[in-house]
């Protein structure tokens, strides 16, 4: 393998995130509404699945459209809490093959980095919890980075790692879109969150993550 640097999203690439987030969301909106905070109905698990890959703001404009900058914060406080919670308790999975899958591109000397629209907390919390962490060279949040789009997290990753030629990895059209941008090969995981036509101009499309192998060889 030529390639040395590997680049990961992180919800319905490497981790099962409705596991953890549906009922995050669930519980935090029934939080906001104790408070008095948010009238009506919470969001269906649909319109929350939706939602993932997007950033921060982009994801509380979607659910919270008419809510203040100050609710749309302390409901991130809210989803965060609980999410961090529900994974510590052991909710959270990979996908199969996931962490077998990572060692082995470890083990072959590539570098492996995320890049993901979420909290760096919640980043750094699937990594630990599921015991993948160890295998990241380093773990790269929107968060963490306050970048609104997911090409521009993706090139700080590159510069990281002193190396354009690298792979992007993702179940959404963002990922695709940011590999491009960046002159990547792109991989889509059609096993994610990943709708119609969302894959089509990644350069391969995989439906198991072990099949990743096979095809970046």
């Amino acid at each position: 393998m030529n390639t040395k640097v590997m680049i990961f999203d992180v919800d319905g690439t490497l981790y099962q995130t409705e596991k953890v987030a549906v009922p995050a969301f669930l519980t935090a909106f029934d939080q906001l509404k104790e408070k008095g905070l948010y009238q009506g109905d919470s969001p269906t698990e649909d319109k929350i699945i939706s939602c993932f890959g997007m950033t921060i703001p982009e994801l509380w404009e979607t659910l919270l459209p008419d809510a203040s900058m100050d609710v749309r914060d302390q409901a991130n406080e809210l989803v965060a809490h609980a999410e961090i919670s529900l994974m510590e308790q052991g909710k959270g999975e990979l996908y199969p093959g996931v962490k077998e899958t990572l060692q082995q591109l470890r083990d072959q000397g590539v570098k492996l980095y995320t890049a993901s629209n979420g909290e760096q907390r919640y980043v750094e919390t699937v990594a630990e919890t599921t015991g993948i962490a160890p295998l990241f060279t380093k773990l790269f949040s929107a968060g963490e980075y306050k970048t609104k789009k997911k090409e521009d997290l993706v090139k700080l990753v590159l510069e990281h790692a002193g190396t354009q030629n690298a792979i992007m990895v993702g179940d959404r059209k963002s990922d695709i879109t940011a590999g491009r941008a960046n002159n990547l090969f792109t991989v889509g995981c059609d096993f994610g969150f990943a709708g119609q036509n969302e894959l089509v101009e990644a350069d391969v499309v995989i439906q198991r993550f072990p099949d990743l192998l096979s095809k970046v060889k």
